[in-house]
């Protein structure tokens, strides 16, 4: 459990300034010493002219360059005037109704530079010479420097975005940390939704109860969380055995660990499992986190990890009325950090002709069966079987599931199913960060009981 709240409580890594000392900063305005020069740091070309001339002086923290400006509450090296200018959002600048800008980037001039600039509280407020054709001497850009650090409306890195610090977890621990929301509570209370999606964010894997008995439940649930992921399988779709079926998850067979869709340009991120008959015998939902058992690969044989982010497998779904293909590598990385695991074996296609070289070490397949043999360890496999009236929402490019084998001849297994988009639930956690601040900062209570722990064992040492 230390090991999960270290990861959840982790924060980002805190950015450090490391401005350019002056001397390669030619004819800097500034209010500080000259540095002398840092040969062994590679440092951009010096600026060759001198700093605009202001109508007032140069505020705190503030330095001009000819074509750039350092702000030292945002921590970073200078930026080139254009692209202060362009993140201006201003009631001129940006409709405050649509949202939209006013302008193009290529509308400002090369030549624009700030004509005074000043703090305004906690605001810095600059106003242009050249500034954009039509817009007159009275145009002031207000910038927040937090805005400036972090301009993204949704940052990559943000406790909501794709490369958010994520808590791992076994079998073990999910059976500590699963996360259950009734119903009535996920439709109708956003402090508990909002609860639930921060859960969502940080586990992957979280579950709704005391559904009433419909077919259109699912719908409502997902919808909850964006828009429905419409694909040939329909808006929303039903797990449950035909004769002939066209994918194994309409068998009674043993499905093994999978994602779905992975054949497609874009797979669903979210996928949801409403149980609406479950009582034959067998039938089990599996779950295991992919993002754990690829970080502990990361761990324990890095070099097997690093090959799987290179190592691309291919996928197929090849039926008469619809035929689809795609590849992607089993671990996604974005800046250096896992973004996505793609793998599921029961769609994969021939790989053979992407590796027409022939030069294919026969370590990336030994790296592949490592992987594969992690995800199927008892340890790492969270196990239940969903009741009626129970939903399964889960994370379809980290959290791998599976079903065990059933019997129909003593009873039936009815799931619906629905996709919701990555970037739908995304702009969702965003939603319940902004609005309901508190309940998305709030630890939950296993957070609680373990911090307690901790403090228990400091207080005895």
């Amino acid at each position: 459990m230390s090991y999960l709240l270290r990861t959840a409580l982790r924060s980002s890594r805190a950015a450090g300034s490391f401005a350019r000392p002056l001397s390669h900063r030619a004819f800097f305005a500034t209010e500080g010493n000259v540095t002398k020069p840092r040969p062994w740091v590679k440092q951009p070309a010096p600026e060759l002219g001198p700093p605009p001339e202001l109508e007032g002086p140069v505020p705190r923290g503030v330095k001009l360059g000819t074509h750039r400006m350092e702000i030292d509450a945002t921590g970073d090296k200078g930026r080139l005037y254009t692209l202060i200018r362009d993140s201006c959002k201003c009631s001129i600048c940006v409709n405050p109704h649509s949202k939209q800008r006013n302008f193009r980037t290529t509308d400002i001039p090369d030549n624009i530079t700030p004509r005074s600039i000043e703090w305004v509280e906690d605001k810095l407020e600059i106003k242009w010479s050249n500034d954009i054709k039509g817009y007159d001497a009275s145009h002031t850009s207000t910038y927040d420097p937090a805005t400036l650090r972090s301009p993204w409306a949704i940052a990559r890195g943000s406790d909501i975005g794709r490369n958010r610090h994520r808590v791992d977890w076994n079998n073990e621990q999910m059976d500590t940390i699963q996360h259950w929301i009734s119903y009535n509570d996920y439709i109708n209370d956003d402090a508990k939704f909002a609860t639930a999606m921060r859960q969502l964010a940080l586990t992957g894997l979280i579950f709704v109860r005391d559904i009433p008995e419909s077919r259109e439940m699912v719908e409502k649930v997902a919808t909850r969380m964006g828009p429905l992921r419409n694909t040939f399988y329909g808006s929303t779709w039903d797990v449950r055995t035909v004769p002939e079926a066209k994918n194994v998850a309409y068998t009674n067979a043993f499905l093994g660990f999978h994602m779905d869709l992975m054949y497609m340009n874009e797979p669903p991120g979210y996928q949801l499992l409403h149980c609406l008959q479950n009582s034959c015998d067998g039938g089990e939902s599996l779950f295991v986190d992919g993002f754990r058992v690829a970080k502990e690969m990361a761990k324990k044989n890095p070099d097997g990890y690093n090959k799987l982010a290179k190592v691309w497998l291919n996928y197929e779904y090849n039926h008469k009325e619809h035929t689809y293909n795609n590849q992607w590598p089993v671990f996604e990385m974005e800046h250096g950090h896992l973004v996505h695991v793609n793998y599921s074996p029961p769609f994969q296609g021939p790989m053979h002709q992407m590796h027409l070289s022939g030069h294919v070490p026969r370590e990336n397949f030994a790296a592949l069966r490592e992987f594969a043999e992690a995800l199927e360890k008892e340890e790492n496999t969270f196990e239940l079987k969903l009741n009626p009236g129970e939903c399964a929402i889960f994370e379809n490019r980290r959290v791998l599931h599976a079903r065990r084998q059933f019997n129909t001849s003593s009873g039936s297994r009815w799931l619906a199913g629905a996709y919701v988009d990555e970037d739908a639930v995304i702009s969702r956690f965003k939603v319940c960060r902004n609005s309901q601040m508190h309940a998305w900062r709030t630890y939950p209570q296993w957070m609680h009981v373990e911090m307690g722990r901790r403090r228990s064992l400091r207080e005895s040492s």
